[in-house]
């Protein structure tokens, strides 16, 4: 069995996690006026790719992080020598 100190560490990570999620935050280029006024002139065909530029580097660093929070998982929840 745990001791509690690390139940209600997990519980605050976990929490403080979630609110991370939850809080939209605004990148300080996503309002460059330029890089939107750009973007706005562009033909649909460039907006799409765009989107699929932005979707192909988000990739990357949420398999990472996936896979960060399985191995803890996957280590917090062996069991403990005798």
């Amino acid at each position: 069995m745990r001791p509690q100190r690390f139940r209600s560490a997990g519980a605050f990570a976990v929490l403080a996690l979630g609110v991370l999620l939850a809080l939209p935050v605004t990148a300080p280029s996503q309002g460059c006026p330029m890089c939107r006024e750009t973007a706005g002139f562009e033909t649909d065909r460039a907006i799409g790719a765009l989107k699929r530029g932005i979707l192909t580097l988000a990739i990357p660093p949420m398999g990472i992080a996936l896979g960060v929070a399985w191995l803890t998982w996957k280590r917090a929840n062996r069991p403990l020598p005798d």
